[in-house]
């Protein structure tokens, strides 16, 4: 009978060693179940709906322009997360010109899954990108100086290719570039940006144009007039002949000076050419004699002078 009872005993305080250690693993456990973050769901509104692959012969002309993400994860991620951690987007990959309906994907940190995307189907047009050639205008700001007068402009090169969608590019009136001359005093050379612009004058924004730059040459020049040249002739020609006439090449000049002294100015002459004992023709090649603030255009001019007997 003490046999039983000790036996008893053993299997009661097995028994009873058991129970604890259930107990405490019951007990541990539900502590560390507590002490993990739970899952919980959050929706993020106005998320920029992007997009992948466009190809290079279509651009995008109607796309929705935000999507609604609901994620699911745990709380610690999610409460730490921003719009920001977000990124939806469509995959335009082998996709022509027209209507396509598709549906968005999303990019989310680990730890985090999408439970859907609203709206399910987006619709997304793209249409042909052409690349036409436009000559380059000048708009000229601003105004020379009193006296100055804008000659012919040169823009190197005269026109650029324009690259986007075909209903973009139907908005472009012309292709400009804006040079400014106010108070120039002579000729000015500028790199310039080109821009395409409506007929309002506004910039049409999402359109390449190649060459980005282009080179302006603008003369700036005081007011012009074609004066006659005069040649004066010292000493006398050889007894017996005579100066019968006086060739000039070129035989007029142009010009330049401010308006009050053009006005002044109907001749220039040269340096003087010296016939002294002369019994034939001569040549001579002479300078002019530029008047004071004044510019002319032809620096030295060809003289002949016709000797013939008296």
């Amino acid at each position: 009978m003490l046999d039983r009872l000790f036996k008893n005993n053993i299997v009661l305080k097995l028994a009873a060693f058991f129970m604890a250690v259930i107990f405490w693993a019951f007990v541990t456990g539900d502590a560390v179940r507590s002490n993990l973050p739970n899952e919980i769901t959050m929706t993020y509104s106005n998320i920029p709906l992007e997009w992948l692959n466009l190809g290079e012969e279509v651009a995008i002309a109607e796309i929705p322009e935000q999507v609604e993400v609901v994620l699911r994860g745990r709380s610690d991620v999610l409460n730490g997360m921003t719009p920001q951690n977000v990124q939806a987007f469509v995959d335009l990959r082998n996709l022509g010109a027209g209507r396509h309906s598709l549906s968005p994907n999303a990019e989310v940190p680990a730890g985090v899954s999408v439970l859907s995307i609203e709206p399910q189907q987006v619709v997304v047009e793209l249409e042909e990108v052409q690349s036409p050639q436009m000559s380059v205008v000048l708009d000229v700001m601003g105004t020379p100086p009193a006296g100055f007068v804008l000659g012919e402009v040169s823009i190197t090169p005269s026109s650029v290719f324009v690259r986007g969608a075909k209903s973009l590019l139907q908005t472009i009136e012309r292709v400009r570039v804006i040079v400014n001359i106010n108070g120039a005093r002579e000729d000015l050379t500028r790199t310039v940006p080109v821009q395409a612009v409506d007929s309002s004058g506004q910039v049409v924004e999402g359109v390449e144009i190649t060459p980005q730059t282009v080179e302006v040459f603008v003369p700036l020049s005081q007011p012009r007039k074609d004066v006659e040249i005069e040649v004066p002739l010292t000493g006398e020609p050889a007894a017996g002949f005579k100066v019968k006439e006086i060739k000039i090449k070129p035989s007029t000049v142009t010009v330049e000076a401010n308006e009050a002294q053009l006005k002044s100015i109907n001749k220039v002459t040269t340096e003087p050419a010296d016939i002294t004992g002369a019994a034939e023709n001569m040549t001579f090649s002479l300078a002019l004699i530029v008047p004071e603030n004044t510019k002319v255009l032809t620096k030295e001019v060809e003289a002949e002078i016709v000797i013939v007997p008296e």
